[in-house]
């Protein structure tokens, strides 16, 4: 105890009140409980903290171990720049919830202005083939086209029926996003019908029109020049070429296009 000066002043036991001593003793009481709860909940959260640091410890090793593998199975789409577009590339692929489609025609018809499908091509979203078939006419072929659609007879007369190239290509668009430019006629001769809500036509895409700054209906040799910075078409054309352009074009400009898509479908 001190005084109004600050002084110590020192205190006999023999006046210290009996309710003061009870008081002392329960306060002495408390502060040695408190002590010895902290002490049992420090050490319960160094357990806790021990099992986390083990948990995290396995989840990780576990990580390590099937890393590779998960990464080997679900292989990431490239980035539009590094899809091969103008070298030719057999390399095979597996069908992708993105896929994009090309035909090929040869006119039929007395005036040879009726298309007939000659050749069909999809890349998966790598931009490896996954299907790339000639088809045998169904009707006499009366221009082969070839200077613009690379078609000889050689190919289309040893290629695959019509039903069957229709049946399996239809098998593989199925419950998938389709890119291609001007899908409309790819699907018209193929004698097919998809889902709008999972078709991605570079013909349509106003933003590529914009970028391209063409306000009717660009072609694809047009878009890939404005818009990718490189010439097709100049010859021959390659559905297989044609496909992955238009596929780049698609993976190009994909994330405010699939917004859009969204918010004017909401």
């Amino acid at each position: 105890m001190v005084n109004a000066k600050g002084t110590p002043i020192k205190v006999d036991p023999k006046d210290v009140s009996p309710a003061w001593k009870v008081l002392q003793m329960k306060m002495k009481e408390q502060e040695a409980e408190t002590k010895s709860s902290e002490k049992v909940e420090e050490s319960s959260m160094m357990e806790v903290d021990g099992v986390s640091k083990k948990h995290r410890s396995r989840k990780r090793k576990r990580k390590e171990a099937f890393g590779s593998a998960e990464t080997h199975d679900e292989p990431k789409p490239k980035k539009a720049e590094d899809i091969p577009v103008v070298v030719h590339d057999d390399t095979p692929g597996e069908p992708t919830p993105v896929i994009a489609l090309d035909c090929e025609y040869v006119g039929g018809g007395t005036d040879g202005s009726d298309d007939i499908l000659a050749r069909v091509s999809i890349v998966n979203q790598e931009g490896k083939i996954v299907y790339d078939k000639y088809v045998k006419p169904r009707e006499r072929v009366t221009d082969f086209r070839t200077s613009v659609s690379g078609i000889r007879p050689s190919q289309i007369a040893n290629g695959l029926p019509f039903d069957v190239v229709q049946k399996e290509v239809a098998a593989i668009l199925k419950d998938r996003t389709v890119v291609g430019h001007a899908l409309n006629n790819d699907f018209r001769v193929l004698s097919f019908h998809h889902n709008s809500k999972l078709t991605r036509d570079t013909a349509k895409c106003a933003l590529l029109r914009k970028m391209a700054n063409c306000h009717g209906m660009p072609s694809l040799k047009k878009l890939a020049n404005s818009v990718l910075g490189i010439d097709i078409q100049q010859g021959e054309h390659d559905s297989v070429v044609d496909a992955r352009v238009a596929l780049r074009l698609y993976l190009a400009v994909k994330k405010k296009w699939e917004s859009d898509i969204k918010r004017y479908r909401h």
